[in-house]
């Protein structure tokens, strides 16, 4: 996936594999997993500084 900010001044790239690391609760829904809140962060870097 690829994404560029608003302002066009930043770019960041990032590929993951079809496995999920979320383990599913007794419902079928994904639970949060550390590697989420992380990939969010270096969104959040990237793009906005």
């Amino acid at each position: 996936m690829s994404m560029t900010s608003a302002d066009g001044k930043r770019q960041m790239s990032i590929a993951v594999n079809l496995q999920r690391w979320n383990r599913l609760d007794s419902s079928g829904k994904p639970q949060p997993h550390p590697i989420d809140d992380a990939l969010r962060a270096l969104t959040q870097v990237t793009l906005c500084g």
